[in-house]
């Protein structure tokens, strides 16, 4: 085991206290970045070791170690798929690496896979379990007897908790993800800065996707709205940001040439930070069909952007919170879809909410609030009291 400090990247030894978030990929997420900024928050306001248990050298470990947060190097490759003859590979390894740790320990994971790895081996040790449970699974009994391993569960939506109705009430806890993003105009300005750097038009309508490649974000289906809007439009561009899942960005690539408007579409990768990229857009369309809370919709709300969505699971709860946006029902064509476009070109500022209304959003999704609440359900677990300094 070996564990870094994310300064000097000295070798030290745990700390009573810590709060360990263990993590099987290399790929940041909104899960990962939601962990992240609770782990920052943990350690500035509550005095807290939080530690990031993955594989060395991914994307994660870089950005746990520039929030300041200390990094364990799992010693395993990453990998985006379970697989059960592994873990019983690995078993004995992980096995060490968790009785290195104190044992006042909680582990506290962000995802199904990695509890099927990393959560019998905790339990087992005798240390306290969190799940964030932050997705909307089908809840085979596999993954039923998963959740309940945790000693308390947080869901980060309504339709989160709906998901897992089966586990006790006293287990589980409705707490909003945290985000960190400011509604300082300037953040539109660097956005649309960032917009000409990466090849835009300077004075198009940019109308954009910004999430992963999976199926059920539907990036081919944002490419249809996309095309049957451009027919429309003349003076709107489409821009596209996220990485590989389900389809690659040569897949979409083809996409947008087969429907004959791909020199009106700008693919730009990967960036970060994610508010940036929404920032640059002058609309925010987002397709998902089953987002567990929808982040990209909030980090909209707050630098201004307006959205058009899909009415269904977190999106609609995130409407029906703090607006900001409009929703399109969710069994919508693309040209349904496109015909809610070209409604919104007409006056998008007229959904952008006013300051004071985007600060209360801020508010509501604050990394203060939300650490406040995880420490208190931390305070609910057995075992050893977990040791904190409050700066409040």
């Amino acid at each position: 085991m070996t564990l870094l400090d994310a300064s000097s990247e000295e070798i030290r030894k745990p700390i009573a206290g810590s709060v360990l978030f263990p993590f099987m990929g290399s790929e940041i997420g909104g899960s990962h970045v939601s962990a992240l900024t609770l782990g920052q928050t943990l350690q500035d306001e509550h005095g807290m070791h939080c530690i990031v248990l993955c594989p060395g050298g991914t994307m994660i470990a870089e950005q746990a170690r520039r929030r300041g947060l200390s990094v364990i190097d799992s010693g395993e490759p990453p990998i985006s798929r379970h697989h059960p003859v592994a873990d019983a590979l690995r078993f004995a390894g992980r096995w060490r690496l968790v009785q290195g740790l104190p044992a006042d320990s909680i582990f506290h994971f962000n995802d199904l896979p990695t509890v099927q790895s990393w959560g019998t081996v905790a339990r087992l040790a005798g240390r306290r379990i969190v799940y964030h449970h932050r997705s909307l699974n089908r809840m085979t009994l596999p993954k039923r007897i998963l959740v309940n391993l945790a000693d308390q569960i947080i869901c980060i939506s309504g339709a989160c908790e709906g998901n897992i109705a089966f586990v006790r009430p006293e287990k589980r806890n409705f707490v909003l993800n945290p985000i960190k993003v400011s509604s300082d105009e300037r953040i539109r300005t660097e956005g649309r800065r960032f917009a000409r750097e990466l090849g835009c038009p300077a004075n198009a309508f940019l109308i954009g996707f910004v999430g992963n490649f999976w199926n059920w974000k539907r990036p081919r289906f944002f490419l249809e709205v996309c095309a049957r809007v451009s027919r429309e439009r003349h003076d709107c561009h489409f821009v596209v940001f996220g990485r590989k899942g389900d389809e690659s960005e040569d897949d979409l690539r083809r996409v947008a040439e087969d429907l004959g408007f791909a020199h009106r579409v700008t693919f730009t990768g990967f960036h970060m930070p994610a508010e940036r990229n929404i920032a640059a857009l002058d609309l925010l369309v987002a397709t998902s069909t089953k987002e567990p809370f929808g982040r990209t919709l909030v980090e909209a709300i707050i630098t201004g952007t307006p959205y058009l969505a899909t009415d269904s699971a977190g999106y609609r709860e995130t409407w029906n919170r703090w607006r900001g946006g409009c929703l399109v029902p969710l069994e919508a064509s693309a040209d349904e879809f496109a015909s809610h476009v070209l409604t919104i070109i007409q006056n998008p500022t007229g959904l952008v909410l006013q300051e004071h209304e985007r600060q209360g959003v801020i508010n509501d999704v604050s990394a203060s609030t939300h650490a406040q609440r995880i420490v208190e359900i931390y305070g609910r677990l057995g075992g050893e009291p977990v040791s904190m300094v409050s700066t409040h």
